[in-house]
């Protein structure tokens, strides 16, 4: 674990309705004043879906823009392209697996907007989908996850990996951030255990682990439904963000992992703002409310009170990219605001 103090900080899952890039970071900007993510705007093109978005690279990979799909063609011959990721692997080689700014206009215009303005962040975000939901999500021609393909899967890991520590290295050529965050995204970490969904709990820890190897920054990870979150806590990752909106209860069946990682130095994220229409009742005060009734949870099942609060960010509940750019923002606005009302700032 990193020394760092999360400080109640106000950070973002990432992903916005927006379809200029420019917009998506002026919002961002305006509210995550100390700890910005950069901006995933699916809606403006299909390449920044958040499988499609790091796919480049990916030995076999198929982008039809028309059907809205990416998939890997295994028929074809790979091995090349599985030596030239594991070549880039072992040579730490990650510019010559870089996110093409089609692929990423908001994380190109976010990269230059903090490193034009002179300013410093206590943090920059960033975020990769994990190694479990994109292998889960992106098939092979006949429709099998590419995570039950060994040699496509182990390439795959490290191709994520390699994005990753690009990605930082982006981040913090700005001279924006004091740190930098990356997370992974793992909303298919719902199905592991499942009987739909044949990954054992040891295979996830360790991919985890894969794709955090090499980073010198912080690490995180984003799961916005029930998981056994004990595997993010074993893979390592100094931050875990959880749907603290609508599923409070799935972390409090967790209380001695949980209070074992936040007393080794993790952070936990909760998500509060709601990512659906549903934002628009909600206010700085009742979500409040539900931060205080999620710590009198996790306390009354033994979770030191003192860490649950020293070792809290606020984000969303999860990407944003489903509602309205108006809600999205009032999003973020309601985020920031809780964690000034949290950190005795007013709200």
């Amino acid at each position: 674990m990193v020394d760092w103090e999360p400080a109640m900080r106000a950070t973002a899952i990432g992903s916005l309705p927006y379809i200029d890039a420019e917009e998506a970071c002026n919002v961002t900007l305006r509210h995550l004043k100390e700890a910005p993510a950069w901006p995933q705007l699916p809606k403006r093109d299909f390449r920044e879906n958040m499988y499609a978005q790091y796919s480049e690279g990916l030995p076999g990979v198929v982008i039809d823009m028309d059907r809205r799909k990416v998939y890997c063609d295994t028929s074809r011959d790979l091995l090349p392209g599985i030596e030239a990721v594991y070549g880039a692997f072992l040579d730490g080689d990650y510019e010559s697996v870089s996110i093409s700014e089609e692929f990423a206009a908001g994380l190109y215009a976010f990269a230059e907007r903090v490193r034009g303005e002179g300013k410093r962040y206590p943090l920059l975000k960033g975020q990769v989908t994990g190694p479990i939901s994109f292998g889960l999500t992106v098939l092979d021609e006949n429709n099998r996850p590419i995570l039950y393909n060994d040699e496509l899967a182990d390439a795959m890991v490290r191709l994520l990996n390699l994005k990753a520590r690009w990605m930082e290295a982006l981040l913090r050529e700005t001279g924006a951030g004091e740190e930098v965050l990356v997370f992974f995204d793992e909303p298919y970490l719902v199905s592991v255990g499942s009987a739909l969904v044949s990954v054992s709990p040891q295979r996830v820890v360790d991919s985890m682990r894969l794709c955090m190897e090499g980073l010198t920054c912080l690490t995180g990870a984003h799961c916005c439904g029930n998981t056994d979150w004990t595997l993010l806590f074993e893979a390592g990752v100094d931050v875990v963000n959880f749907d603290a909106y609508g599923y409070m209860e799935s972390m409090a069946l967790y209380p001695e992992e949980l209070a074992a990682f936040l007393e080794r130095g993790g952070s936990l994220a909760w998500g509060l703002a709601v990512n659906k229409p549903e934002i628009d009742a909600e206010t700085v005060d009742s979500l409040a409310r539900l931060f205080e009734d999620g710590v009198e949870l996790l306390a009354s099942r033994g979770v030191p009170r003192d860490l649950l609060v020293e070792r809290a960010m606020i984000t969303p509940a999860c990407g944003l990219e489903g509602v309205s750019p108006q809600q999205a923002e009032r999003a973020y606005r309601l985020t920031t605001q809780l964690s000034e009302l949290l950190r005795g700032g007013g709200g």
